[in-house]
């Protein structure tokens, strides 16, 4: 059977006429716990999972970077300029040059020819843009600094080109989940120096399932952008900047205030955010003695928060929504799985914790529902981010 470095190293060879120096790889992600809490400095609990995109790469003597990306086809980038080009917003070439800016004023960079492979679905909540930019981003540092940039300035420059060039706001937490392997506790209250622990828990007896609605992120920007403008507006009335820098107690404290003055909605997402960090820190300590039952009890809570307070479960109305997909997944596995939301929300993706026991009729139920392709059955990717051995 032909092994991915074989098929890569073919495939740059047919595409560029020469064999290829390197090969790397790095991995989709789903969120396990926290829901929209690392853009307020909140806490979160993500996995790398085991679909994943890989390429093959070599350096060249010039400035060009030369992709070819299967599904997407073949592009170029001119280094010569690392100003961000307004007509590549919303490209891959904008994520590219994006990154090369971010990382220029204190590393190496260069031109390069790079084949790309992945396996990571687009638009269903497993970070596949995130992948893209990690991977290119560690393409760079083992190209040309020997791989000695620290893995969380790779994310960061990652996260700079989606928001500057590319023109879509994001957190840090899909850059972090992609790029670190295993299952990862995150704590943003220091987002220069995010703190990150990783987890070693067995979960034998129970498999992570990503279904996938089929539902369109597209022209839902405005709502995304929406749950932490809605968080930022009770930061403000404390006199805060997030809402990490204020606590739950004082939340609930002057309700009747922020209501009137932030509105009903920026309230319950506020309050959202302080439970669902707290979900995280239980399941933080649920998972240190591998306790999956608590953890599917946690992820459960932070559904029924994503429904009653964050609303981000559907636009207007429940059909062909994450939270239709959420209570077919719950009547399938006789209410034994955890389920929620995995992401931005309001269209896409849910990620369930299932009992094997039960997976069978969950998969009959779902693929039925939303065809053959929207069940993703993966597990935990431990390696980071890297090149292929």
């Amino acid at each position: 059977m032909q092994t991915m470095k074989q098929y890569l190293s073919d495939a740059f060879f047919t595409t560029f006429q020469n064999r290829p120096e390197k090969f790397l790889s790095c991995g989709g992600r789903f969120e396990v716990l926290g829901n929209h809490t690392d853009h307020n400095h909140g806490l979160c609990l993500a996995a790398t999972c085991d679909l994943s995109i890989y390429c093959a790469a070599s350096k060249r003597d010039d400035l060009l970077i030369r992709v070819l990306s299967e599904g997407f086809g073949y592009f170029e980038v001119d280094l010569n300029s690392l100003d961000k080009n307004d007509d590549e917003i919303g490209k891959p070439s904008s994520l590219i040059r994006g990154i090369v800016a971010y990382l220029a004023s204190d590393y190496q960079y260069g031109g390069f020819d790079i084949y790309i492979k992945s396996e990571i679905p687009t638009g269903a909540g497993v970070s596949s843009s995130a992948a893209f930019e990690m991977l290119i981003a560690e393409t760079i540092n083992v190209l040309f600094n020997d791989s000695e940039i620290p893995l969380l300035n790779l994310c960061k420059a990652s996260q700079h080109a989606e928001r500057d060039f590319y023109g879509k706001k994001c957190g840090l937490l899909d850059q972090i989940g992609v790029a670190t392997g295993g299952l990862v506790y995150i704590d943003f209250s220091d987002i220069v120096n995010p703190q990150v622990a990783s987890f070693e828990t067995n979960f034998s007896g129970y498999q992570f399932a990503i279904v996938d609605t089929g539902g369109s992120h597209e022209q839902l920007s405005n709502l995304y952008e929406a749950i932490p403008e809605d968080m930022f507006k009770v930061a403000d009335f404390f006199k805060k900047a997030f809402l990490n820098e204020v606590s739950k107690d004082e939340l609930l404290s002057d309700k009747d205030k922020i209501i009137e003055t932030c509105g009903l909605l920026s309230y319950q997402r506020a309050l959202h955010f302080f439970n669902e960090n707290q979900r995280v820190l239980d399941a933080r300590d649920a998972l240190k003695n591998n306790n999956v039952v608590k953890l599917i009890e946690l992820m459960n809570e932070s559904r029924e928060s994503s429904t009653e307070l964050l609303h981000n479960m559907f636009v207007d109305k429940k059909k062909d929504s994450p939270l239709e997909a959420c209570e077919l997944v719950m009547k399938a596995s006789h209410n034994k799985a955890g389920v929620k939301i995995n992401g931005g929300g309001f269209a896409g993706s849910i990620i369930a914790l299932i009992p094997e026991e039960e997976l069978a009729n969950v998969k009959e139920k779902v693929k039925e529902r939303y065809g053959k392709n929207s069940l993703y059955l993966v597990k935990i990717r431990n390696d980071k981010v890297s090149e292929i051995e």
